[in-house]
This record gives C-alpha cells, structure tokens and sequence, in this order.
C-alpha cells in the first residue's frame, strides 16, 4: 500500500493520475455527505445529474470509503461505471484530487478494480491511498508516493 500527501501531488501529475486510474479501473465512486453536515452546493448536484446514466449502485452506509461516522450517520456512496462519458465528466470537475470535498464536490473520489478498492481519497485529511503495486503510478513524475508496511 502506498500513500500519496496532498503536497507530493503537482497539478500536472493529476490529470495523469486520473488518466491511468480510468484505464485500469472499472468503478468510479464518492460519497454525499448529508446536508447538515457539510452543506451541499448545485455543482455537487448538477454533477450527479450528469453521472446518473453511469450510476451502477448507490449504497447507504455510515461513511465513505476513507472515513467512518456515528452509527446514527447515513452517507449516500455513488458507484459508477467508467465509460468515456462517465471520464470526461469526472476530468473535467475538478482540476485538484484534493478539492474533490463538499459543499461544491462530493467527498473522496476513488476508484475500484474488479469490486476491490484501488485507490481511495480522503480530501479533507489531504492523502490519498494506492492499494496495488502499480509502477506507473508509482514512478509516475510529480509525485511522491510513500510505501506503507
């Protein structure tokens, strides 16, 4: 497992990052925390709009992929296929990994590779998290990746 800080990611390096997480992933997914807690604004809404045909699965559960809740919090966690249009309109949201955050984004973007999580965000804490030995992530310019034991 390998960990990716906030402050080893250059903004060239992002849209490469995400370039290979959609060649290699089938799952797109992030989360929409309820509305008391982090407030909503339209673009987290008119992105969902816009995603809805690629929607796979919505699962209700006490988090995200990165971070749990009290039990008595329920997040609404978005599932979608990767498709070329479901790509375009996720590259084209956010010029950052770590603004993917609400009120204006859903929380942590992350992608999963055959129902297994492959590389997760947790954009409030500024860290990101690659659980596979992808060398071309990994040598990837503009990063800075630290292996986790």
């Amino acid at each position: 497992m390998y960990e990716l800080k906030e402050t080893d990611l250059t903004a060239e390096a992002y849209r490469q990052l995400l370039e290979r997480l959609f060649d290699i992933c089938d799952s797109v997914c992030f989360a929409v925390l309820p509305k008391k807690m982090m407030g909503q604004k339209q673009t987290l809404h008119r992105m969902l709009q816009e995603l809805e045909p690629y929607l796979r699965e919505v699962v209700y559960d006490n988090g995200t992929r990165c971070n749990l809740f009290d039990d008595h919090v329920t997040v609404t966690n978005y599932y979608y296929r990767i498709c070329p249009e479901s790509k375009q309109t996720i590259m084209q949201t956010a010029e950052n990994l770590f603004h993917w955050q609400q009120p204006a984004l859903p929380e942590d973007l992350s992608f999963m590779r055959k129902g297994e999580e492959y590389f997760v965000t947790n954009a409030h804490e500024g860290y990101a998290m690659l659980f596979a030995e992808d060398e071309q992530l990994i040598e990837l310019g503009g990063t800075r990746w630290k292996k986790i034991e």
